[in-house]
């Protein structure tokens, strides 16, 4: 039986993948699974899951990932949706008094209040040259 900290990881790993999935954008490509699906998953996931330690850390991976695209894309309204989850998702995790929330909860926090929506995730840009082009083997 996979014991709450390894899911918790899984979990964290599989939103990450498809908020990495929706916010990808290649010049003269469509995505059909593209930033206005993460948007209305985002939404979704708001207005309709409770508060707790599994909707924490996915909230998080989520953000972390795709947060950057969806403030580019989404500006105001992106804002009005962090505005919704400090003011509602937030207090009321808080409400339930957990210790194991704790970690989660200040790293949404962080990343709201530090604007880290403004800086662009590891990983979002390709390199424009390879590394091994430039090693020399002796």
């Amino acid at each position: 039986m996979e014991n709450t900290e390894d899911y918790l990881q899984r979990l964290e790993s599989y939103v990450k993948m498809y908020a990495a999935l929706v916010q990808t954008e290649v010049p003269k490509v469509q995505n059909l699974h593209g930033l206005q699906h993460g948007w209305a998953w985002l939404a979704r996931f708001l207005n309709a899951l409770p508060a707790n330690q599994y909707t924490a850390v996915s909230l998080d991976a989520f953000l972390r990932m795709a947060g950057f695209a969806l403030f580019i894309r989404y500006k105001s309204q992106f804002l009005k949706m962090l505005n919704v989850i400090s003011e509602n998702f937030l207090v009321d995790i808080k409400s339930l008094n957990a210790p194991e929330l704790r970690k989660t909860v200040a790293e949404i926090q962080t990343y709201i209040e530090d604007k880290m929506f403004l800086q662009e995730p590891e990983g979002r840009s390709l390199q424009t040259n390879l590394l091994s082009k430039e090693c020399v083997v002796r």
